[in-house]
């Protein structure tokens, strides 16, 4: 049977991988005429069935299908996001699958071997290379998990490695043996087989294989380097993770809400800081004026504690000197004594009032010329 697609330049090109990251690109065999230069053929499932055990090694009939067989969960792999590797099995004690988190890559092995080197394939397809196209089912895919398609070089030996990404809302769990990529292998006729064969770093390696990219080389500065960082400032870039979708513009719009209240509070502990500081100024001008009060008082005592003093003392003397003439004049004279003993009831608290009243008067004066100065 020939491969009903493209022309023979066009298989090249469809070799090569020919995808979009985790999804096929489809071919119609059908659409090719017969011409007289040979296509490579698609193997068909009687033809698969021949190479189980040589071919594909460890393979099983179950897992054939018209014109692919598909590739079981193998044993080994390693979490990519976090680094871990694992090891699943039958055995007791052994772990039966893997789960993978929304937003999580994991690398995964083939339990299958493929032997594509030439003497292998001779054995079933005389004069004949075999390559093959690995491809995620359609069940990762309608699970919104994310495969890339990959290629098997002619005369490759070993392990099959791939990964993928769970870019769905869901957690998603895969077992041992699970059946997951489709292994479409196109038989290279005479005018297809390439000159040299495939013998890259991978060769006859078995299980899991971490990539032996040899990266960038050494001595290269930072400003060698371009990254994804853009001159946007927070809330650009705030805006950004909102419009990217599902689930990150949850996320954006809850860091948005966050960052809304944030500024609220920075607004008000701003507002209780400022009141602060215009009360402490407040307090510190009030303390001022009354350290200022206090130095006024004691300045007017000081000042006129000697006049108060000097008033009193020519109060007390007048008054003496009066009482003392009083005392004289009715001791000498015998009418005044007399006229004391007749009116001494009268004339005792008249004189205390007439007393009392200039010590009241002078007071009175006082306040009335001291008001008067502040005025």
């Amino acid at each position: 049977m020939h491969a009903g697609g493209p022309t023979t330049e066009d298989m090249g090109h469809a070799r090569a991988g020919d995808i979009d990251s985790g999804h096929r690109r489809r071919f119609d065999f059908r659409r090719i005429e017969e011409t007289d230069h040979l296509v490579a053929e698609l193997l068909n499932d009687r033809e698969i069935m021949n190479i189980l055990g040589s071919v594909i090694v460890n393979g099983d009939p179950k897992s054939v299908r018209p014109n692919s067989y598909v590739l079981r969960l193998g044993s080994n792999g390693e979490f990519l996001t976090t680094g871990k590797e694992f090891s699943l099995g039958d055995g007791p004690g052994s772990k039966k699958g893997i789960k993978v988190a929304p937003g999580q890559s994991v690398a995964l092995t083939a339990l299958e071997t493929i032997d594509f080197r030439r003497d292998t394939v001779e054995a079933h397809f005389p004069d004949c290379d075999l390559h093959a196209v690995v491809s995620p089912t359609t069940d990762l895919q309608r699970e919104g998990v994310v495969a890339p398609t990959t290629q098997v070089d002619a005369g490759y030996q070993g392990t099959l490695n791939w990964t993928l990404a769970n870019s769905s809302s869901e957690e998603r769990r895969f077992v041992f043996k699970e059946r997951l990529f489709r292994l479409a292998i196109l038989k290279l006729a005479k005018g297809e087989r390439p000159e040299a064969l495939y013998e890259g770093a991978y060769q006859g390696r078995e299980g899991y294989i971490r990539s032996e990219r040899s990266g960038a080389p050494t001595g290269m500065r930072a400003a060698d380097w371009e990254d994804s960082a853009t001159a946007e400032g927070p809330d650009a870039l705030l805006e950004r993770v909102i419009k990217s979708g599902f689930p990150w513009n949850a996320l954006g719009t809850r860091l948005k809400a966050i960052d809304d209240q944030f500024k609220t509070v920075t607004h008000e502990y701003a507002d209780i800081r400022d009141a602060i500081e215009r009360l402490e100024r407040d307090v510190e001008k009030t303390v001022r004026a009354q350290d200022g009060l206090t130095d006024r008082i004691r300045r007017v005592v000081r000042e006129e504690l000697p006049a108060m003093q000097d008033r009193w003392l020519v109060i007390a003397g007048g008054s003496l000197m009066v009482l003392l003439g009083l005392l004289v004049s009715v001791w000498t004279s015998e009418e005044a004594r007399n006229l004391l003993l007749e009116y001494g009831s009268l004339i005792g608290p008249g004189t205390l009032l007439l007393g009392a009243g200039a010590v009241f008067w002078q007071v009175r004066r006082k306040r009335t010329d001291d008001d008067s100065k502040q005025s």
